[in-house]
């Protein structure tokens, strides 16, 4: 076994008798007292602590009496690209004999067709004043029921009044709409005054020129 080993066990030694912190005490107490006694005994001879400053090595070579100056070589300037050339048009020969034709384009609403002036808002129905098929249509139900009722209060019945002497006097004669006879004169549907005008053999001016028009369009 060697020193250490003993030394280590006798340590463990007196920890293990008193405790950690009592060896730890003592000893400190130990070596306070040696330091104080051998300072005292060879505090004259102690050698004092120097700090010795070493140079940095100088980078200035021999023979230069001041610090180098490295320049850097001027970064070169790239000159600005040169504008396109200028493109040039050839003008065009036009020959004496070719025909010109000038379009003058329309800037002024005068000069627009009559087709573009016109106004995109749907027509205004003459009778009812609404602008809104939705809503015209719920008017004419409105003066339909008015009307058969009216018809009623009287003791007439609508359907009796679709004899084919009203009826042609109305459509022929008087060149009413089947939409004007309903509301006006019966009280009944439009649906229903085509059906007995259909019957009859008679047709509205309206139903007239639309079958112009469709004959026209399937020459």
């Amino acid at each position: 076994m060697n020193s250490s080993d003993t030394l280590k066990g006798n340590l463990r030694f007196l920890i293990a008798s008193t405790s950690s912190e009592e060896v730890y005490n003592t000893l400190t107490q130990i070596f306070k007292e040696d330091y104080a006694f051998l300072q005292k005994l060879y505090g004259k001879d102690f050698p004092k602590k120097v700090t010795a400053t070493a140079e940095a090595p100088s980078i200035i070579p021999v023979g230069f009496p001041a610090p180098v100056v490295i320049v850097a070589p001027p970064t070169p300037v790239q000159a600005a690209p040169a504008p396109p050339a200028p493109v040039v048009q050839e003008s065009v020969k036009i020959r004496t004999d070719t025909k010109v034709r000038i379009v003058k384009k329309p800037t002024a609403p005068t000069d627009l067709p009559a087709a573009v002036l016109a106004p995109t808002l749907p027509l205004v129905h003459t009778e009812s004043g609404f602008r809104d098929p939705k809503d015209i249509k719920k008017w004419q139900k409105e003066q339909e029921d008015n009307k058969a009722t009216e018809l009623r209060a009287k003791g007439i019945n609508p359907v009796s009044l679709l004899t084919e002497e009203n009826m042609r006097k109305w459509i022929v004669d008087e060149k009413k709409t089947f939409a004007a006879i309903a509301r006006e004169y019966v009280g009944l549907s439009d649906g229903v005054i085509a059906s007995e005008a259909k019957r009859h053999g008679l047709q509205s001016e309206v139903a007239k020129r639309r079958a112009i028009i469709g004959a026209k369009k399937s020459k």
